[in-house]
């Protein structure tokens, strides 16, 4: 069974739910983002991204009533003032000032490993990483240059977690995802499950590192044997694993263990 075979099937697998109308499914194939003509929303992207290192939404962003609040510290999410400001080794600095003037609630560790000061230096670096850039437009035609190359493509998303604290390469490639561009997927947990399972990729690769490479390329390899986007690829068994069609309402929980059994028996048939 090819590829293109496991996602035929898996879009077959997903219309099999009673629940599950292809409206619902189509809805969620086509990206729900458009590229902003504004650097601060770049900038507030990384931000979010920042937040969501090891599900830590509820510690940042619940503390502080939404990661729109950090306009009152960041000039509205202008990097260039925020980078003006805050040198790259200010993470107490830019902490002090979110507790002064944001009050967070809850515990709030301040020991350089705890959640909040690393996700103080995410904010700064990526100020700095965004500081080269003018405008918007500028950042599109920089990222372009690799977007537009497939085998310059993953260097895009590894240069980002090297420049910015804090954001690994699923995080970057979720962040260029939500940004509009449809190009990339992310190699979350539940894609590189279903595709170790199935040997879509070596299920003997013990490398996280290796494991994120190796299924961004396989998102791709699929989105472009099925001329699809990789947006789309990254949907489709992401919704497999988790059974959430939030565009809709409908939540039909993780169906990843079915799912890979029966592609088995496809296997062994």
């Amino acid at each position: 069974m090819t590829e293109k075979d496991i996602y035929e099937s898996a879009l077959d697998f997903l219309m099999s739910f009673e629940t599950i109308k292809k409206s619902d499914l189509d809805k969620h194939l086509v990206s729900e983002y458009e590229k902003p003509n504004d650097l601060k929303i770049i900038y507030k992207g990384l931000c979010k991204s920042a937040q969501e290192k090891q599900m830590s939404t509820n510690v940042i962003g619940n503390a502080i009533g939404g990661i729109d609040n950090l306009k009152n510290v960041l000039f509205d999410f202008d990097p260039h003032r925020v980078a003006d400001k805050f040198g790259v080794t200010d993470t107490g600095v830019l902490l002090s000032e979110i507790q002064n003037i944001l009050y967070p609630t809850g515990q709030m560790r301040t020991t350089p490993k705890s959640l909040w000061p690393e996700f103080c230096q995410s904010v700064i670096d990526s100020a700095h990483f965004l500081k080269y850039f003018e405008t918007a437009e500028k950042f599109y035609e920089w990222s372009n240059i690799f977007t537009n190359d497939i085998r310059a493509k993953p260097a895009l998303p590894l240069m980002i977690s090297n420049e910015i604290s804090g954001i690994g390469f699923p995080l970057a490639c979720n962040f260029l995802k939500e940004l509009g561009f449809v190009e990339y997927g992310k190699p979350d947990v539940h894609l590189k499950d279903i595709f170790k399972a199935l040997q879509i990729i070596n299920p003997n690769i013990k490398s996280v590192t290796k494991q994120d490479y190796s299924t961004f390329k396989a998102i791709d390899r699929i989105a472009n044997s099925c001329n699809v986007t990789s947006y789309a690829v990254d949907k489709v068994f992401w919704l497999i694993g988790s059974g959430n069609f939030y565009l809709t309402g409908k939540n039909i929980g993780s169906l990843k263990i079915n799912f890979i059994n029966k592609m088995r028996k496809k296997y062994t048939k």
